[in-house]
């Protein structure tokens, strides 16, 4: 998969756009990605920013609350958010569905090769998403693959020692090759329609 292009504007090579996508994945802190990569706190916190808004744009990060004490969020989610110092109330909604998300213990080599995807499927990350119909298409089916196949990993890695998760891993793998599918079928459109686009020019 190729290096990912976190914005064609700035200074971050490609290797440094990764560390710091794997740092994201990890859940590092913003300080300590800026001594993994090499680059200014202020750029780190920016870039994560810009992440955080792509995962929502494209319905990766999929909850939220509009408020640090809003009904339904867990306490520590709310103390999670209150940590987050010099957060503004126009923040806490991206801040938020960070932290749900991140309450998940998601494997990150996994996480990773996600986020390198979606950013690959959508463009820089400083660059406002403007995506064709079958584009669309496209990364609604990846995001629906992904996440399919976090659930499909957990449930499989309990069931190699739980006989009871055997049955609801054998109907998340079903689950998990039918929305490859999707997919594929959808890039293959998306490819097709490109395609047709170039010759008419």
């Amino acid at each position: 998969m190729p290096k990912p292009i976190l914005s064609p504007k700035s200074r971050v090579a490609a290797a440094q756009a990764d560390r710091l996508l794997k740092c994201y994945a990890e859940r590092l802190p913003p300080s300590d990605a800026a001594k993994r990569t090499g680059l200014s706190l202020n750029s780190v916190y920016e870039q994560y920013s810009r992440i955080r808004w792509r995962l929502i744009e494209v319905g990766y990060y999929r909850d939220a609350a509009l408020s640090k004490d809003e009904d339904g969020l867990s306490e520590l989610s709310k103390e999670m958010l209150r940590e987050r110092r010099g957060l503004s109330d126009e923040d806490v909604y991206a801040h938020s569905a960070e932290i749900i998300e991140w309450a998940e213990e998601w494997p990150s080599g996994t996480v990773l090769r996600q986020l390198r995807k979606i950013i690959e499927l959508t463009g820089p990350i400083d660059v406002p998403l403007d995506l064709t119909g079958p584009q669309a298409v496209a990364i609604i089916a990846y995001v629906r693959y992904a996440r399919t196949k976090l659930i499909h990993d957990r449930v499989a890695d309990k069931a190699k020692t739980d006989e009871t998760q055997i049955d609801f891993a054998e109907r998340t793998k079903a689950a998990l090759e039918k929305e490859w599918r999707a997919y594929r079928a959808a890039v293959k459109k998306m490819e097709r329609t490109q395609s047709r686009k170039v010759k008419q020019k």
